[in-house]
């Protein structure tokens, strides 16, 4: 049995959070062993991988116990064939756990697509060119994108030993159902409404400001709708979001819902999904929507074009006009039943078991 210790930043409501867990839930418990370290605390997933019977470690980590926590991880490690980090800061402290103080092998998964300066942190840059430097030594490295990969590339990580794996998707989870549509429709006051909704958190990586923009234009034609924002932050809490609904004259026609645990009835109640991001990598929130049969208008990010084919529709970064019209034109036609060609093209290529088979060929071969 190969034993596999994930290293990842955190395990808070992220796509790498949520697809190292889904990763978790369907391995192979017979052939792979796997506990997960955590550089900060259990955020949201880590007491739901515990309940999938894997032991979770949380470091606390901060520069008062920066050499304990280093030394603790050590011991951790030692015991595993393997290390699999997840996102940036993980990947650096992998390396150091994995090739400096160990001989372990050492796989890095990149869920990161967009470096551009505008759209990142200077701290985050740093550590991203620091890896480039380090990648050459890693034994493995898997993009979950196409363009992911292009990108780390021109910044200068290693070709080495690279794969791209998409994520996946629990079919069995989200898939559209009727009760739920007519249940949340009821409980938010929807009637005969085009109901819009975007899934995600408030980041700068999301573009909100583009959103709310084109909202805007369909506001300023009169046309009826409503929008579902959800996700960490996306509340009344949320001042600066706030601020820019009311700027736009949109508190009648956007409903903030925050975190929520019931995605798959909320993508049922709604008719259409929007993504407006700047940055994605492999969205998880197209992939999931797309599940539940919803046609899908996104910007040409990451490999989201990539993903919703002809099922869906796509737009420039930024053009938040030409999101209005494809919104517009939507709302406008009279056939918007359900798009069954997109949850098609979901089973075809991204079903979660399929994945998880990969990824685990993967420790076959670093081993």
């Amino acid at each position: 049995m190969k034993k596999i210790v994930h290293i990842i930043t955190g395990l808070g409501s992220g796509g790498a959070e949520h697809m190292l867990y889904k990763l978790l839930k369907y391995s192979d418990r017979e052939k792979y062993y796997h506990e997960v370290l955590s550089l900060t605390d259990t955020g949201i997933y880590g007491n739901k991988i515990e309940d999938l019977g894997i032991k979770v470690h949380c470091l606390n980590l901060n520069r008062g116990n920066l050499i304990s926590s280093v030394l603790e991880a050590r011991d951790i490690v030692k015991r595993f064939d393997i290390v699999d980090t997840w996102l940036y800061h993980a990947d650096m402290f992998g390396f150091i756990i994995s090739k400096l103080l160990l001989r372990k092998k050492l796989i890095w998964n990149i869920r990161h697509s967009n470096l551009d300066k505008d759209a990142n942190k200077p701290r985050t840059l740093k550590i991203v060119k620091i890896n480039s430097i380090l990648s050459k030594y890693v034994d493995l490295i898997t993009y979950n994108s196409s363009k992911a990969f292009e990108n780390h590339m021109l910044f200068g990580y290693m070709d080495k030993n690279s794969i791209i794996i998409p994520n996946g998707f629990e079919l069995n989870k989200f898939k559209f159902s009727r009760d739920d549509r007519l249940r949340i429709r009821e409980e938010l006051g929807f009637k005969e409404d085009k109901v819009m909704i975007t899934v995600g958190r408030w980041d700068i990586q999301k573009d909100y400001y583009t959103l709310l923009k084109a909202l805007n234009e369909l506001k300023k034609q009169n046309v009826k709708f409503k929008m579902i924002m959800v996700g960490t932050n996306l509340d009344y809490e949320n001042y600066e979001l706030v601020t820019l609904i009311d700027t736009y004259n949109l508190k009648d026609n956007v409903i903030l819902l925050g975190r929520r645990n019931d995605i798959p009835a909320l993508l049922s109640a709604a008719d259409v999904y929007v993504s407006s991001s700047l940055g994605e990598s492999f969205s998880n929130a197209i992939g999931e929507a797309m599940a539940c049969e919803l046609p899908c208008i996104v910007t040409d990010v990451g490999d989201s074009k990539l993903m919703v084919g002809d099922t869906g529709r796509v737009v420039k970064v930024r053009d938040y006009i030409s999101m209005s019209k494809e919104l517009i034109n939507f709302i406008n036609k009279s056939d918007t039943d359900r798009n069954m060609t997109a949850r098609s093209r979901v089973i075809d290529n991204y079903e979660i078991r399929k994945i998880s088979k990969v990824f685990q060929e993967n420790y076959n071969i670093v081993t």
